[in-house]
């Protein structure tokens, strides 16, 4: 038939099909756009410093334009696919025939006689099925896209959508997946190997056989001589250039919860198909560095981690179990859990709110409310004690009281102000100042509500996605800092003071890290989960163990303050320390006597050092300073109001006054 008269009925059959009646005869999809020719890209999702964390898709692709994909391929893809690529018009008939001539003399099916133009039109929009109508679809299909679109057009989203194995949908993920580079990048070596891999992904596979891999490029490389796109020489010099593979890796997806709480939230916005298929650009808050710190904490107890930065409520790091391929279940968020003494900095903090001071001082002894009769932990009584005491030691029977005293409703409303969701009405009882929360409480909001402890008393809202970019780097979203005062600077800043006496010398010395840092340890009754929630000025992290059969885990929440300080320790081991800001009407260091909750003298069997609003702090009796003043002169004295009268209302200038 001659050329003409092919041209004349391909383009009537184009005209039919292109009608709204050929379309709705034939049942095939629309291309009326480029759009249509926009093909599954995978979503990238990045970390605090631009790393790429892993992707989010359904067919790992990334797509290029045709300029980002070396010339190489794309000539060792026509002179192997489809010599005629620029000459025909979506289908070669010439091909067609020359296919089943070779297959006959074959004696079976060695050529096929599909264009480039017809595979992209069968993988892009029809099913891989084997019938006449199926290849009549594909052939009409790719007259019109061959009418619609340029060569370069299809070529390049042929190149973008094709298998080249290992996983790897497009030249982009196959150029990374073989040789660590872009496709752009790619010698004629490796675009020959790649190009060889459509016609069998897994028998020319250079990780699955080196010898077919290096003979089918030499097929491709031949076929490139041939249609004269590089010489003899030049293929010859590809043949012997050795594979240098990137190195077959086991898909390992760091931060694996974390991404499922990106891709959560993203689907809830774009909807699915555009988040696993429209090639989005998430930035996100997380770091790398201490997520793969996070990951090596639970070791084989179950249980979850959160990091945040405190100042801006980042997720820095997010563990929602001790493996992930054992159960996807973000524990985080999924597991509710009673905290107890984890809880008791929101009572203390709720005292100071009332007028409380930290050397106030509570009896530590037997008690029975209204048939309550709390015991602590030891099952010993210790006296009289100071809150800082109580609270360092983590010391149940003055929790108690001190709820009973300032009222537990006290407590209970500010944690709820600082976000704790899950408080209800049956938790306003005594036994909530222990942690014993009727629904419990998440690390997600347990946590962050102890941003306002370390952030000066403003609450920061956890936030894990800063920007969000379309497929073509458009702004989509960016996400703000959410914060909220809630605390009064100085009561933050005292409970700190407080919680650092925890890791100092109290139930969570193992977190000591020779730096500034404060905590609280929480164990239920039975060791049915051990808690941590520890921070220094720029990272807070908490971190729970605890069985999902609730059956006990064995460990307090010491032990679990020991896992903290080894992940924290890694991730500032290098940085210098910062010291908690102190708000200017905070002294500090003050020297008290932990049975008297007075000054610290001699005579003292305990001291501890303590934080005051200025002008609430214990001071030493006026004899007792005249006397110290007199004994060393040159030493810095307490400042009292009556050392600042004038020189001539004191009875004597330097003998003391009694």
């Amino acid at each position: 038939m001659p050329t003409k008269l092919i041209k004349v009925v391909a383009c009537t059959i184009l005209l039919m099909m292109c009608t709204n009646v050929g379309y709705g005869f034939w049942g095939l999809p629309g291309t009326n756009s480029l759009e249509n020719l926009n093909l599954v890209s995978a979503t990238q999702v990045f970390d605090i410093n631009g790393q790429l964390i892993s992707k989010l898709f359904e067919e790992n692709r990334i797509v290029v334009t045709i300029n980002n994909i070396s010339p190489y391929v794309q000539q060792a893809i026509i002179a192997n696919e489809d010599t005629r690529f620029y000459k025909h018009f979506g289908i070669d008939l010439i091909g067609i025939f020359r296919a089943v001539v070779v297959n006959i003399r074959q004696g079976g099916l060695v050529e096929g006689g599909s264009t480039i133009t017809q595979q992209l039109a069968k993988n892009m929009f029809l099913t891989q099925e084997r019938t006449i109508t199926r290849k009549l679809k594909e052939a009409v299909l790719a007259l019109i896209i061959d009418y619609k679109f340029s060569k370069q057009e299809i070529l390049q989203a042929y190149l973008n959508q094709i298998y080249f194995g290992e996983g790897a949908y497009g030249i982009e993920a196959a150029a990374q997946m073989y040789f660590g580079k872009h496709a752009k990048e790619l010698s004629l070596a490796e675009s020959a190997l790649l190009a060889g891999l459509p016609r069998g992904p897994n028998i020319y596979s250079p990780y699955i056989d080196m010898k077919a891999a290096m003979e089918r490029r030499a097929v491709v490389l031949a076929g490139m001589v041939k249609e004269g796109y590089i010489s003899t020489e030049e293929a010859e010099q590809a043949k012997a250039e050795a594979i240098a593979l990137a190195g077959k890796k086991k898909r390992v997806v760091q931060a694996s919860y974390f991404l499922d709480y990106v891709a959560n939230e993203l689907v809830g916005r774009y909807g699915a198909n555009r988040v696993y298929k429209g090639g989005l650009k998430v930035y996100t808050t997380l770091d790398i560095s201490q997520q793969q710190a996070a990951e090596a904490v639970l070791g084989q107890l179950q249980g979850a981690v959160l990091a945040l930065d405190p100042k801006t409520g980042y997720v820095k790091a997010m563990v929602g179990g001790r493996n992930y391929e054992e159960s996807q279940i973000n524990r985080v968020f999924a597991e509710v859990r009673q905290p107890g003494s984890a809880f008791k900095p929101f009572l203390y903090a709720a005292a100071l709110n009332q007028g409380l001071a930290a050397n106030a001082i509570i009896v530590d002894e037997p008690i029975n409310f209204n048939g309550y009769a709390p015991v602590n932990y030891d099952k010993k009584y210790r006296g009289p004690v100071t809150l800082h005491k109580a609270l360092r030691w983590s010391v149940n029977v003055p929790a108690v009281k001190l709820a009973n005293q300032i009222g537990i409703d006290k407590a209970l409303e500010l944690a709820k102000s600082l976000g704790i969701s899950t408080i209800v009405p049956d938790d306003y009882v005594l036994s909530s100042a222990l942690g014993g929360l009727t629904q419990g409480v998440n690390l997600w909001e347990l946590t962050s509500a102890y941003t306002a402890f370390a952030n000066g008393g403003i609450v920061s809202k956890p936030v894990a996605i800063l920007k969000v970019l379309d497929e073509n780097d458009q702004i989509l979203e960016e996400n703000n800092i959410v914060q909220q005062a809630v605390l009064k600077p100085e009561i933050a800043y005292i409970v700190t003071n407080m919680l650092q006496g925890v890791l100092q010398d109290g139930t969570a010395t193992p977190a000591n890290l020779g730096r500034p840092a404060a905590g609280k340890t929480g164990t239920t009754d039975n060791y049915e989960t051990a808690w941590f929630v520890g921070y220094t000025p720029d990272l807070l992290v908490g971190i729970y163990a605890g069985n999902d059969n609730r059956k006990p885990i064995g460990i307090s929440g010491t032990e679990v303050s020991a896992l903290w300080g080894k992940m924290v320790y890694k991730i500032v081991a290098d940085t210098p320390p910062n010291e908690f800001s102190i708000p200017a009407n905070v002294v500090v260091n003050i020297p008290i006597c932990t049975n008297t909750g007075k000054l610290a003298g001699s005579s003292c069997k305990e001291t501890e050092y303590s934080a005051f609003i200025q002008g609430t702090q214990p001071t030493a009796p006026r004899w007792e300073n005249r006397l110290k003043e007199w004994l060393n002169p040159d030493a810095e004295q307490p400042q009292e109001k009556e050392r600042e009268q004038p020189f001539w209302k004191w009875p004597w200038s330097r003998l003391p006054s009694f």
